[in-house]
């Protein structure tokens, strides 16, 4: 069974990559740009705890030399790659942090994702349709067999059904914003709940 609403929050997954001649250059010019963008993200409204690095790397940059026997690899400089997750409790707040940080100079955005943030009410409310449903189904089979249902015998609930798609108004897409023109519209956030229920029947 399938529970939807609407969006009340999204995230979006940034990434900015710097190059120095040195870890510490690249490191001074990371930090610029992080701090920048936090620092904005925040006058924007986004709360500090919803501003989180995911991922941070420098790696060797290298230049090669050719010969006749060998490939000599030579190092030139380090790149560094700070990878932050941004989460607006406000989803209209979406254009103007995706403005924010790409002036900061993350350019790379990785991910854009809508959801709920009532997630385990939705999910109760599936799951309370999915047995209502399980009912339903038994009574009619029953029926169609020629038997009445007697009672309840267990009812198991399917793990790995708490999952969500973002639906736009031509299909679903798989937890990501469509773009359209300048902008990036969502659809509605998909919850779904999946039980087996077994019931003993009689003639």
């Amino acid at each position: 069974v399938v529970v939807t609403a609407a969006p009340d929050m999204v995230t979006v997954t940034a990434n900015a990559s710097v190059s120095g001649r040195s870890v510490a250059d690249a490191q001074e010019g990371m930090n610029a740009i992080v701090q920048s963008a936090t620092q904005k993200l925040l006058d924007l409204g986004v709360e500090e705890k919803d501003i989180v690095t995911t991922s941070y790397t420098y790696n060797p940059t290298y230049d090669y030399k050719y010969d006749y026997n060998s490939e000599t690899p030579t190092v030139n400089g380090y790149q560094a790659d700070h990878t932050l997750s941004i989460t607006c409790k406000d989803v209209d707040m979406l254009d103007s942090v995706i403005g924010v940080v790409t002036d900061c100079g993350m350019s790379e955005i990785y991910n854009v994702e809508y959801d709920v943030s009532n997630r385990s009410e939705l999910y109760r409310q599936a799951l309370k349709a999915a047995i209502e449903e399980a009912a339903a189904k038994a009574e009619g089979m029953a029926e169609a067999a020629g038997m009445t249902i007697d009672h309840l015998e267990s009812v198991t609930e399917n793990t790995g059904f708490d999952e969500y798609t973002v639906s736009t108004h031509d299909g679903a897409v798989s937890m990501k914003a469509e773009a359209v023109g300048a902008g990036i519209r969502s659809g509605s956030v998909s919850v779904t709940a999946s039980v087996t229920a077994v019931y003993e029947a009689r003639k």
